[in-house]
């Protein structure tokens, strides 16, 4: 019977793979981001290195459109993707799924979809360190503390959006049927990763886009 290695394999490139550097930079948003470039680069070459492959397929995928701020459309393109991991020596395979969302005014929103799908498949299965953490987050625990109204060191002198204002902002928004990816784009064009990072002046604006959304209905 052949030994199996895969799963040896794999925990051998975790070993290897212990930090990405982040390389990238968003100009409009102003931060920096490990590009798929790094994440692959990196963990192709410690793949290679125990004669393992990676496989992608889709198994399904979506597209919407979506009006910016500047009244241009643009394509949101959500897919759903498996990649596969393969030993060339005992032909063991692994497989993991993973989600990706791309947006993009020409035809290239469901490459960025894939690409954003694998590189976070990869990220998570061999938990590789950025740098950034969704629990690093102080205006949510000042919340919970009953300090609304305190900034984040982050946020200067500008106050963070009230829970209230929050929730009505989300209530708005599925009274007036808009899909969740839309104003989660919407956030993020505010420069913004979550709704916790709205200000009072970001939500009014949210606010003034909810009342003037209009809702595609399909012929």
């Amino acid at each position: 019977m052949e030994e199996k290695t895969l799963v040896k394999k794999l925990a051998k490139v975790m070993q290897e793979v212990k930090y990405i550097q982040k390389t990238g930079f968003n100009t409009f948003h102003k931060y920096k981001y490990a590009t798929e470039a790094d994440v692959n680069e990196k963990v192709r070459e410690e793949l290679a290195k125990q004669n393992v492959i990676m496989l992608p397929s889709m198994l399904g995928h979506e597209m919407r459109t979506h009006t910016n701020r500047s009244g241009a459309t643009e394509y949101i393109t959500c897919v759903d993707m498996q990649f596969t991991f393969v030993d060339g020596d005992s032909g063991e395979s692994f497989t993991v799924n993973m989600s990706g969302e791309g947006q993009d005014a020409g035809d290239k929103g469901i490459y960025k979809a894939i690409a954003g799908a694998q590189k976070y498949a990869l990220m998570k299965v061999f938990m590789i360190p950025t740098g950034d953490d969704p629990e690093a987050d102080e205006g949510v625990d000042e919340r919970n503390q009953g300090k609304v109204n305190t900034p984040q060191k982050t946020q200067g002198a500008t106050d963070l959006a009230t829970d209230a204002q929050v929730k009505k902002m989300f209530a708005m928004v599925r009274g007036k049927g808009i899909p969740d990816g839309e104003i989660k784009t919407k956030i993020a064009d505010l420069g913004k990763t979550s709704s916790k990072e709205l200000t009072k002046a970001d939500i009014s604006k949210v606010f003034d886009w909810i009342e003037k959304y209009k809702v595609e209905v399909s012929a």
